[in-house]
């Protein structure tokens, strides 16, 4: 009888320690909407888990396309990787193998980016990085309709293919014979009606965006 308790006493212990091992592989957590969890979590002692974002570009103007990818290091692979790309607080991406992302700013503003990285033991680690995307300034576009014609020549010189990518134009001018004197400015109104004797003429037109910037370009005219 002691011969059989002794043998079931260690049946029992063997399966206790059976069950306290950690070398299980731990299913990787799912994307979410919410705000990421807690971590910063260096993991255990044995595979400390770490990681670093690159970037293919860290300022620029918009709009900026930016590849980023995950620097693992340690851990136990597999990896499920979640990254939040503007910093708002919800997963952008994210997935087993979701190493590298690809975005497009389209809007200046310095962009807080946070990548996390679980490993297959439950390990988490978060990393973050910035982009630094600054406006892109509009473009003028000056079109003079028509272009060549005898004299007198009546043009009208439109600026509405003027635009500005992360923005949009708020004032046209235009110097009808880029003499730095502007013979019109508008709001809203990006022709101007204009009269030119014979010979060449160049006229200027200026657009500013929301954001303060300027673009200026200009377009030959022949009046033959």
């Amino acid at each position: 009888m002691r011969r059989i308790t002794l043998s079931l006493l260690a049946i029992l212990v063997l399966a206790g320690l059976a069950g306290c091992g950690n070398d299980g592989l731990v299913a990787p957590g799912t994307t979410g909407t919410g705000p990421p969890p807690p971590g910063g979590n260096p993991g255990g002692a044995a595979f400390p888990l770490q990681a670093t974002v690159q970037r293919s570009r860290t300022i620029g103007h918009a709009p900026m396309p930016v590849n980023m990818w995950a620097n693992v290091i340690g851990g136990v692979a597999p990896y499920y990787y979640r990254w939040d790309v503007n910093g708002d607080g919800g997963w952008d991406f994210g997935g087993d193998g979701v190493v590298e992302v690809g975005v497009t700013y389209a809007s200046a503003g310095l962009y807080d980016i946070l990548l996390e990285v679980e490993d297959s033991f439950g390990q988490f680690y978060q990393a973050t990085a910035l982009v630094d995307v600054k406006p892109s300034g509009p473009v003028a576009v000056p079109v003079a309709l028509p272009a060549v014609g005898n004299a007198p020549l009546s043009v009208t010189l439109d600026g509405s293919s003027s635009y500005d990518n992360d923005g949009y134009v708020v004032l046209y001018e235009w110097d009808m014979e880029s003499d730095g004197v502007y013979d019109h400015e508008s709001e809203t109104d990006p022709t101007y009606a204009a009269e030119y004797s014979q010979g060449t003429h160049n006229a200027t037109l200026r657009v500013t965006d929301d954001d303060g910037l300027e673009s200026v370009a200009s377009v030959q005219i022949i009046a033959l």
